[in-house]
């Protein structure tokens, strides 16, 4: 990085050249990105879910809107009034809705409509009738006197003054062998109480009457639909104000999505407006420079054109949920040019300070896309997309940083240095938590009381919780979950039969069928869904059709006669029932499925589903089964032998997604602790490093859990991606405190004030940004705010406390003096704490050399990984050439030039040599404060020249 550094020192315009190509390159592969907005893409749905929530979504008419309309006064009812505003309401959308945001409106019951599905029925009865409905008609013709008696009831009935729809009937089914058929289509609609007045839709009170509208765009569009709603509330508005006495409430999913959108538009306004004005003094407070603020902004905006640009290469499209969510991670992405530019700033050797940053940066860059990157295999797409742009748009960052933002801050002469660090953020950074008894013990006994009801946090799956409502939709909702048959002891089953064709999802459905009626008759199913007696596979209208044409060979033989004979003794003209006769004579052949659309695309619309992707089609029917039975229900129709299709229930599915969710939010906790572990070992070089750099996160963590578990702060699929981001940002917090704290053991240079002051405006930023979403109304927005708050809390507490504190324990004695060889794993495992307090181990089992080396290796620990590399590599290739040291046997002051290590033989020589005096040379400022650290206190007599004897 440094000679990449150089050469864009030396050619500036091939480096502003190659910022402009690659920038102009990313924006045009982002302007062919699309967008989608379906909240179910944070659903981690495995194949079955992704299914059954997809079949539920079509069948429940998530697309439904419901309109409410009662009068102010509900002491009276009056259903003229009720039908009267319906109208009314009617009317005003149809003048409103120019642009065709619905589809469809019902407002009353067509009762031409309904008639002809009666026809329809009776039409193709041969189709509809069961074993059972033919084991009734045998039973009542088994009767002889039931055909004399049944058409007298039938002259009776003709003489009653509603007798005009019941003479169509009668003269289709004479005999009332067919009733069970058109009586079994009342259980094939939504499971709905509801009345009617001459055709309008009321509630069972009648003091509500029901408007059914259909949105163009589904329930998942919060854009259309936002469009939608508004051209709603004016239809609302219009008609109240010309009918002062009603009162028109408007409810379903695509309402109440645009709701939460129009409320996420208004939280984010208010929320970003109060964060940006802050976050911006926040800036000119500790800056006090518009470039530096602007090249902030420059880099984490590249950052972000990296991500859309790098995505458009894989994907069509992504969630604009999604790019929502990542604004936070952009939170992150802003640490990367806050410390490059507060540690250069002021520096006077713009080379040597972003050698000292690109360390911590990288490292902490490293840990935070490795643990974005553990959304990537999650279930749920959206995660997968969050997870790969936010990967992205971090590393999209850290590459602007470090290539091109370099070359753009402005250096200063000590000299021209006319401000200092604001006073707060340098008292703020000036905190030395480690040093205070009370704190360190105070912060331990909470861990532990934290740890302890960090077991009663929850996961909330319901996504109701997370859903914005008004209080006027929330009792429309419950009003409307009322008029359901369904109660609480009894769970609905959705028994979902698919295929490529129609036909073969029939045969499944036919099959589980058999199942179900077997429930049905034993009394563990207390509703069932009919469908499946009406849509029927090829191979069952066949069985059907022979069953039907051996009972009409044998009515013709012995029931014509008698039929003909009783109409006539009752005043019956010989047409009256030609209808009748007719279908007994026809001949019927197996028919298509589109052949019974008059069904299913009326009556049973909420039985067949078809996926628009894969085309696959299902029938589903629904049984309602007791509560304490419906897993065993449900586990003995999915385990049926021959049925290939899916049993499931919404509370389940729920629970299976809680399950899933549940799953992933460890899977992400371990793997991120994993992952960052890892990196932080390896960048490190040392496994006591990593240790002191992933406590704090993991203690961190203890509180986040404990402090919600008290307050009872559940973790839902919002906010639940907090989980990755607060381990983002506290691994580069803990990160750069090690170090700084490295450096300043290797050098003896101030360096961890810098990267306090960096923590605590990014910490600042972070609070601002994502704290101000507590003033939010909708219920994911502010539980975003309230995760954020606790965690930022806890992240720069334990960064601030415990790597000081640890490091400490570590590199000193209790009196503050520096250990000679500082506590290491290694050394706590043999019970060496503090390795030169005797003599005995180097009398009894070590060499002079062998334990003078040991000795000079300890003094280059934990001065970072360079330093410690470069002594390890020097001292064994020494061990193994043990003649490089007789060089220097002869008596009188030894002289060294180092040129590219950090004076290990220098340090040897001296400690194998304490009455000689050994002088080194190095031309390198930062190799001589290495060097001077290691001497002090270890060789008196090593001397550092700054120039050639």
């Amino acid at each position: 990085m440094l000679r990449l550094y150089d050469l864009f020192k030396r050619y500036p315009l091939f480096a502003w050249g190659l910022f402009l190509v690659s920038t102009t390159a990313l924006a045009l592969s982002f302007l062919r990105l699309g967008y989608k907005e379906d909240i179910s893409d944070f659903l981690p749905l495995d194949e079955k879910n992704h299914t059954a929530m997809s079949v539920y979504q079509d069948i429940s008419g998530a697309d439904k809107i419901y309109a409410v309309i009662s009068t102010r006064d509900s002491t009276y009812t009056d259903p003229q009034e009720l039908a009267d505003g319906v109208e009314a309401f009617a009317a005003s959308i149809e003048r409103l809705d120019s642009l065709g945001f619905l589809s469809g409106m019902i407002k009353e019951i067509d009762m031409g409509k309904m008639l002809g599905i009666s026809d329809f029925i009776y039409e193709n009865i041969p189709y509809f009738l069961t074993d059972k409905d033919y084991a009734r008609i045998d039973s009542l013709l088994s009767d002889p006197g039931y055909i004399d008696r049944q058409i007298r009831e039938d002259k009776q009935m003709l003489l009653f003054p509603s007798s005009g729809i019941l003479a169509g009937n009668i003269s289709r089914d004479p005999l009332n062998l067919f009733t069970p058929v058109p009586e079994r289509l009342k259980n094939g609609g939504m499971s709905i109480n509801f009345d009617t007045y001459n055709g309008y839709i009321l509630s069972p009170d009648a003091k509500k009457a029901i408007v059914i509208l259909e949105s163009a765009f589904g329930a998942h569009e919060s854009e259309h639909n936002a469009s939608l709603a508004a051209m709603l509330e004016d239809a609302v508005s219009m008609t109240e104000k010309e009918n002062s006495n009603l009162d028109i409430h408007v409810i379903g999913g695509p309402v109440i999505a645009a709701e939460n959108a129009r409320r996420i538009k208004s939280d984010s306004i208010i929320a970003i407006s109060i964060a940006g004005i802050l976050i911006l003094l926040l800036l000119i407070y500790v800056f006090r420079n518009l470039r530096n603020i602007l090249l902030i902004l420059v880099s984490i905006g590249w950052g972000w054109l990296f991500a859309m640009g790098a995505i458009a290469l894989f994907y069509d499209s992504v969630s604009i949920i999604v790019i929502g969510i990542a604004s936070v991670i952009l939170g992150i992405a802003v640490n990367y040019p806050l410390h490059l530019i507060d540690h250069l700033k002021d520096s006077t050797q713009p080379r040597s300070a972003f050698k000292e940053i690109i360390s911590p940066l990288v490292v902490g860059n490293i840990t935070t896309v490795g643990a974005f990157l553990c959304l990537v295999p999650l279930n749920a797409p959206a995660l997968h997309d969050l997870g790969l742009f936010a990967s992205l748009l971090l590393a999209g960052t850290i590459l602007f940083v470090l290539i091109f933002l370099p070359h753009a801050v402005k250096t200063r002469k000590t000299t021209d240095r006319t401000t200092a660090d604001p006073r707060l953020i340098t008292r703020l950074a000036g905190l030395s938590l480690e040093n205070n008894r009370r704190i360190v013990w105070g912060v331990l006994v909470l861990t532990l009381v934290f740890g302890f009801f960090s077991l009663r946090t929850e996961f909330d799956s319901d996504m109701r919780n997370i859903n914005y409502m008004t209080d006027e939709q929330k009792a429309d909702l419950e009003y409307f979950s009322s008029l359901a048959n369904q109660n609480g002891d009894t769970e609905n089953l959705y028994i979902v039969s698919s295929g490529t064709t129609w036909d073969e999802a029939l045969s499944q459905s036919g099959i589980i069928s058999r199942a179900i009626d077997s429930l049905v008759n034993s009394g563990m199913a207390t509703r069932c869904n009919e469908v499946n007696s009406f849509l029927t596979s090829r191979e069952e209208q066949v069985r059907r059709l022979a069953r039907w044409n051996e009972f009409a060979g044998k009515f013709r033989e012995s029931a014509t006669t008698p039929l003909t004979e009783a109409a006539l003794r009752h005043g019956f003209s010989p047409e009256a029932f030609s209808p009748f006769n007719d279908a007994i004579s026809a001949d019927y052949a197996p028919q298509d499925f589109e052949n019974f659309k008059e069904l299913y695309s009326s009556v049973f619309t909420g039985n067949i589903s078809e996926d628009p992707e894969s085309g696959r089609k299902s029938i589903v029917q629904v049984i309602e089964v007791p509560l304490s039975s419906a897993v065993e229900i449900k586990d003995t129709l999915s385990d049926h032998r021959e049925f290939g299709g899916l049993v499931f229930d919404v509370r389940s599915m729920n629970g299976s997604i809680a399950d899933t969710l549940s799953d992933d939010f460890n899977y992400i906790g371990v793997a991120c602790g994993f992952i960052v572990f890892i990196f932080l070992w390896i960048s490190l070089g040392s496994i006591e490093l990593a240790m002191i750099s992933f406590l704090p996160m993991a203690f961190s963590w203890i509180w986040i859990l404990g402090i919600m578990g008290i307050l009872g702060i559940k973790f839902n699929i919002v906010n639940v991606i907090l989980a990755t981001f607060i381990f983002g940002q506290g691994d580069d917090y803990t990160i750069f405190m090690t170090e700084g704290l490295t450096y300043e053991f290797a050098c003896r240079r101030k360096l961890l004030q810098s990267y306090k002051n960096s923590i605590i405006v990014s910490a600042l930023i972070m609070f601002i940004g994502i704290g101000t979403l507590l003033v939010a109304k909708h219920p994911a927005m502010r539980s975003l705010g309230e995760v954020t708050v606790v965690g930022m809390v806890s992240v720069v507490l334990m960064a601030y406390l415990f790597p000081p504190l640890l490091f400490k324990w570590l590199t000193r004695r209790s009196d503050g003096s520096i250990r000679p060889y500082p506590v290491t794993l290694g050394s706590v495992l043999t019970g060496r704490y503090d390795f030169n307090r005797s003599e005995i181990r180097r009398k009894k089992n070590q060499t002079e050399l062998a334990y003078a080396m040991e000795c000079v290796m300890g003094r280059y620990l934990y001065k970072g990984r360079e330093i410690e590399t470069s002594a390890g590599k020097t001292l064994k290739k020494i061990r193994s050439r043990t003649d490089i040291l007789l060089d220097y046997a002869n008596p009188g002051d030894i002289y060294l030039d180092d040129k590219n290590g950090y004076g290990e033989l220098a340090l040897l020589l001296a400690r194998l040599h304490p009455e000689r005096k050994v002088f080194i040379y190095t031309s390198s400022g930062y190799v001589q404060a290495v060097i001077a650290a290691c001497a002090d206190g270890f060789t008196p007599n090593l001397h550092i020249l700054d120039h050639k004897p």
